[in-house]
């Protein structure tokens, strides 16, 4: 029996006026899930990712990906659920990027993404570089219509960096987000202001993060959003341990959500996790588990 193994391809060709590049890349993966007080899942999930690329005479850039998903991934680190099922193949229009004299456009004709908040669009068109130390984006509509609009402002100095961050549409309403840093050896101290307005009051954010050999700590204080809330009325903590192939962690939060997360590294690009959630909800419909191994190739 023929086995083929599947591992990262790079294929360069020059033709004359352009030197292009395509790479396949993707990830698999297995796991057993439960919800609540549900029963256990198997599931089955695969992202293979072809990129494209090219470098012009001109001095443009051009790169575009491809993307084949399908069945169901354990979102085991982040959102802590089973994602919903992958259709294979987008039909959605493709991200193409192109760069020129130390600028980058990109053109999505589904939309951007939002660049105050990911989880929404925000036009088809954006441009992004750096100016007077000052790195910037901006997307925007350029076919008519209604145009919607974000915006992000980097800069840093010496131990300090500052970001803002907005959008004229966050559910219909304009926002602006301000993030500050301040690095001091292995401590970073953040103070965040956002502002929606949708006739809430601004959250403050203020959080530090430490590091001590292999361990590494942080805390976040912040407003609810609602009139007369104080800093500390939502907050998180968590503790992490990182060493070797081994990685753990574990939050919790003001509504006594706590969450363990462990990873390890089986080596060539294969990793085991295993997660647990609980006291999302008091009736355990929030409680999560997952196990199971990711593949990258």
């Amino acid at each position: 029996m023929k086995k083929v193994l599947l591992t990262t391809t790079a294929l360069v060709m020059t033709a004359g006026v352009a030197a292009a590049e395509v790479s396949i890349s993707g990830k698999t993966q297995v796991s057993v899930t439960a919800t609540g007080n549900g029963d256990n899942v198997l599931n089955t999930h695969a992202d293979i990712n072809m990129a494209l690329s090219g470098a012009y005479d001109n001095g443009m850039t051009m790169a575009t990906t491809i993307g084949w998903d399908v069945g169901r991934e354990a979102d085991y680190n982040d959102d802590f659920q089973l994602d919903a099922a992958e259709g294979g193949a987008s039909a959605a229009s493709p991200n193409m990027t192109i760069g020129y004299a130390g600028y980058t456009f990109t053109v999505d004709g589904e939309g951007l993404d939002n660049l105050y908040d990911d989880a929404n669009t925000s036009g088809n068109f954006g441009v992004a570089g750096s100016m007077g130390g000052v790195d910037f984006a901006l997307t925007t509509n350029i076919d008519g219509g209604n145009s919607v609009n974000s915006y992000s402002l980097g800069y840093s100095t010496g131990d300090i960096t500052a970001t803002m961050t907005g959008t004229n549409d966050h559910g219909g309403v304009d926002a602006t987000k301000i993030v500050v840093a301040y690095a001091m050896g292995d401590t970073t101290l953040t103070l965040t202001s956002d502002d929606a307005d949708d006739n809430a009051d601004t959250v403050t954010k203020v959080g530090v993060s430490t590091k001590i050999d292999a361990i590494t700590f942080s805390y976040t204080a912040a407003t609810n959003g609602t009139a007369g809330s104080s800093v500390g009325d939502d907050w998180d903590a968590s503790i992490g341990y990182s060493a070797g192939a081994l990685g753990a962690s574990y939050s919790l939060d003001e509504d006594d959500r706590a969450r363990l997360v462990v990873d390890y590294d089986l080596g060539g690009g294969a990793s085991a996790f295993a997660t647990m959630q609980a006291g999302a909800a008091n009736d355990g419909s929030g409680d999560f588990t997952a196990m199971g191994i990711n593949f990258k190739f």
